[in-house]
């Protein structure tokens, strides 16, 4: 499969993932807070295709995420390119994939894309660390995308449409 269709089937997903994100997931609402299925795109490309496609998913899933976000431009982008490396080598490390193993790596490397993103707009000024809600916001976060990294897996693997990708037992 040639880079110009990956690239365009990853575009199809993250552009129905905001989609998706803007018009019926933010909607929904648990204590005042919501999932956050951008995020979750930026794990599962690294968990599928390694560190490399895990950060340039995770830049441009970030710059989306920047683009309707009131906070500063870049934060989302910076945090969610190095979850998606994260995601890469923590998906590379993995020895015998089950789904128990991924829906665990899903809700903690969310819960880090989480805090990540906390942590940067604290340091360019940004009251997030204080954020009342945060620890709520960060359970929230880790256990819906712990429930929908298979489907989202499977998305992923359909975008990369490569032999190297992992396969969900």
């Amino acid at each position: 499969m040639s880079l110009d269709s990956i690239v365009v089937r990853w575009a199809l997903v993250l552009s129905v993932a905001v989609l998706l994100q803007v018009t019926v997931v933010s909607r929904l609402s648990v204590f005042g807070v919501h999932p956050d299925l951008i995020l979750l795109i930026a794990v599962v490309a690294g968990l599928t295709g390694g560190p490399t496609r895990g950060a340039i998913v995770g830049f441009a899933a970030g710059c989306c995420a920047d683009a309707y976000l009131s906070s500063r431009f870049g934060v989302s982008a910076l945090a969610f390119t190095l979850t998606g490396y994260s995601a890469g080598v923590a998906g590379d490390t993995v020895v015998r994939p089950a789904t128990p193993i991924w829906m665990g790596l899903a809700g903690g490397l969310s819960a880090a894309g989480v805090l990540l993103y906390a942590a940067l707009g604290h340091l360019l000024g940004a009251s997030t660390l204080a954020d009342p809600n945060l620890l709520a916001i960060i359970g929230i976060v880790s256990v819906v995308n712990a429930l929908l990294v298979v489907p989202a897996m499977s998305v992923a693997r359909w975008a990369d449409q490569n032999g190297s990708v992992v396969r969900i037992r």
